[in-house]
């Protein structure tokens, strides 16, 4: 009997700490001028808001997986068709300068991202890996389309 309550506490906590994060999250989106209702996004486990800074859609997450995550990204543009060996050194050119955020590359979408245990995380810190990642994305969508073409993401 101790091991099944032990367990359904750990479960608890994790519950109290994801909704707790998700709290802190829309406290930032209102912060910045989202409205976080309208933001929300129906999500199969956990939390999700989406929004718009500039033409770059970011996305926010709180989820549960082994343990609790706060996941920020932003799909940014479409890959080129031709000249990927430069846009390629220039990401992780990119990767090198961020602070609290990453690029990277999924089926074809350059998207620029953070992913971070909720252990420790405090609103503080969440708050400078939203606002940050999100000026990030503004920044670099349409720059790097222009210099290396592709397209903005969500553009035909």
């Amino acid at each position: 009997m101790g091991i099944f309550r032990r367990n359904q506490n750990k479960d608890q906590d994790t519950m109290t700490k994801l909704e707790e994060s998700a709290r802190t999250v829309e406290q930032i989106l209102a912060n910045i001028g989202i409205d976080p209702v309208t933001a929300r996004m129906q999500v199969q486990a956990g939390y999700g808001w989406n929004f718009q800074r500039g033409s770059a859609l970011i996305e926010v997450y709180v989820t549960q997986e082994e343990r609790g995550y706060l996941q920020v990204l932003s799909p940014i543009m479409h890959l080129p068709q031709t000249n990927l060996l430069p846009l390629y050194r220039k990401l992780l050119e990119l990767n090198l300068q961020l602070t609290n955020a990453s690029v990277g590359i999924h089926e074809d979408v350059v998207y620029v991202f953070n992913e971070r245990p909720l252990d420790g995380l405090d609103p503080i810190e969440a708050d400078t890996i939203i606002r940050k990642l999100a000026i990030y994305a503004d920044d670099f969508d349409n720059t790097l389309v222009e210099e290396y073409g592709g397209r903005l993401y969500g553009q035909g």
